[in-house]
């Protein structure tokens, strides 16, 4: 794939993959920012997948934004890997 700078990535299991398989994708990719997707949150409480707390669990470099997007350019990247849970869309 070559240097992968923002990966979105399912992390919920049960359709796709699951927070182990997730963290072994980014291990691979090595990504300066990571975007957690395909996850059970309050927009969905039914949905049968696992919640951002399965892959978060133990990860200091998370942050939760209050926004539903983000922007990056070359320059903004961050210089450690860093995790990005967005808000669903209101």
């Amino acid at each position: 794939i070559g240097k992968t700078d923002i990966l979105m990535i399912p992390v919920g299991g049960n359709f796709t993959i699951d927070a182990a398989a997730a963290d072994t994708v980014i291990a691979a990719l090595q990504p300066a920012v990571v975007i957690p997707m395909h996850f059970c949150n309050d927009r969905c409480p039914e949905f049968p997948v696992a919640g951002i707390s399965e892959f978060t669990k133990g990860k200091s470099n998370t942050t939760i934004m209050a926004a539903s997007e983000v922007e990056y350019s070359g320059e903004s990247l961050p210089d450690s890997p860093q995790i990005i849970i967005l808000s669903p869309a209101r």
